[in-house]
């Protein structure tokens, strides 16, 4: 039976993607390993070995999904592993990347809305996000932001140490240096980088967060760590007004208080109860909330079944033994012993 997403792609970009997939299996970014659906070229599956930084042995399992627009719009991450992580909206709940707008407001679009798990791109590819980019291009077919979302960064270059950095976008770019110009193997960098990397991590802006609770967990982390911008700030000495002349404090007040506040009667005071507003997340305490939650995501990542097997064929990607170092060690002279002629 014919797939209704591939009847919907043109085949050029079926091919593309193929392309893409087969590329990545001769160079992929270091600890990613994909696998094709098999029948659908638009949805990949993939393992994550993330072996430093501050998320050190977690075991990600995702699905990368193309939309029929691929590259003009991006594909959809999602996890599967359970992880508090600032990037990628929790399993339990339905999350939203957010654009702050001029006049303060926080909104979301059906089209920018994250499902349980997805991942956000809006910070290391801002040229796929922006309404009001939308908007201005509405009349240009196909649609592509003509400038990058606020406090975003651009689409990832590759540097000798392999680590995810950021160029700017020029306002007004044309639809293929823009979107056409981004490669998968870029977004699997990327989204390497935010596991693996502080400053990555360091430089995400609250309305490219897919999980607001991670993001303040984590800028609390690094303040309490001496670390960061978050860090820099909080050392920052405090602005002290200067205190008033002499006889400046009692005019200041004789100027402030109303000029028949003598002539009027005072009234009683009647007690009212204050209404209780809910506090912002900034005011939440923080503290060991991220080394908690993320210790316990690792251990779970770890353990998971599907690592080691009994679970549907279908979802079988890639399996593990739980071996210790001696036995790894005996593997390792079994193998080299057998391909010791031919190494």
């Amino acid at each position: 039976m014919t797939n209704p997403r591939l009847s919907s792609m043109p085949s050029l970009r079926r091919q593309h993607l193929l392309a893409e997939f087969s590329g990545l299996k001769q160079a992929c970014p270091e600890g990613i390993f994909l696998s094709l659906t098999p029948g659908d070229p638009t949805l990949w599956a993939g393992v994550m070995f993330i072996r430093k930084g501050p998320y050190e042995n977690v075991i990600l399992r995702f699905q990368i999904s193309f939309p029929d627009s691929y590259p003009q719009l991006p594909p959809l991450v999602t996890f599967s592993t359970d992880l508090f992580h600032p990037l990628i909206a929790p399993l339990t709940t339905y999350m939203y990347t957010t654009d702050i707008q001029d006049n303060g407001t926080v909104s979301a679009t059906d089209d920018e809305r994250l499902p349980p798990g997805g991942y956000s791109l809006r910070h290391g590819f801002p040229g796929w996000f922006g309404r009001r980019s939308r908007a201005a291009g509405s009349s240009q077919t196909p649609r592509i932001p003509a400038t990058p979302a606020k406090g975003g960064l651009s689409s990832v270059t590759q540097t000798p140490d392999s680590k995810a950095t950021a160029a700017s976008l020029t306002p007004g770019a044309s639809q293929s240096s823009l979107a056409g110009g981004v490669s998968t193997y870029e977004v699997l960098r990327y989204i390497r980088s935010t596991f693996d990397d502080e400053e990555v991590l360091d430089a995400l802006p609250l309305e490219a967060a897919g999980n607001p609770g991670a993001w303040y967990a984590w800028k609390t982390r690094q303040r309490m760590l001496g670390k960061g911008p978050a860090a820099k700030d909080a050392e920052k000495p405090e602005e002290v007004a200067p205190a008033p002349v002499e006889g400046e404090e009692k005019e200041a007040q004789e100027e402030s208080a109303p000029a028949t506040e003598e002539t009027k009667p005072k009234s009683p005071v009647v007690p009212t109860t204050p209404p209780v507003a809910a506090r912002n997340p900034a005011e939440w305490n923080w503290e060991g909330v991220w080394e908690t939650r993320v210790k316990k995501g690792i251990a779970t990542s770890m353990s998971e079944s599907i690592l080691y097997g009994g679970v549907a064929a279908g979802e079988e990607l890639i399996h593990f033994l739980p071996m210790e170092e001696g036995d790894i060690a005996t593997a390792k002279e079994n193998l080299l012993r057998t391909l010791g002629s031919t190494i």
